[in-house]
């Protein structure tokens, strides 16, 4: 499985789990003891926007919808995406999210 860390905006590690393609990797990171900020769950607030500095190409944006919110390049709401279903188990995907 994919390996998930993710940070806080200091960039010290908070958590890391396997990522599935199945949940939003905010509620994944929530299920592994991390408490993601997330107000709407459906894109629209950006509260749980993060930067993904590391596998963003194993990374499904919109897994669970489409943002209402302008992101970077380089950014990802948590509430939204999941790891892809093709992403080799070898991975790893890293996000610092903005809030923390």
């Amino acid at each position: 499985m994919v390996k998930v860390i993710i940070k806080d905006n200091s960039g010290d590690e908070l958590t890391n789990f396997a990522g599935n393609c199945d949940d939003p990797i905010s509620t994944q990171a929530q299920e592994n003891g991390t408490e993601v900020p997330v107000a709407c769950g459906v894109g629209v607030c950006g509260s749980c926007k993060g930067k993904c500095t590391k596998g963003r190409e194993f990374i499904n944006e919109t897994a669970f919808g489409n943002p209402q919110v302008d992101l970077a390049d380089d950014e990802v709401l948590t509430c939204l995406c999941a790891i892809k279903k093709d992403a080799p188990a070898e991975a790893e995907v890293e996000i610092e999210l903005e809030s923390l």
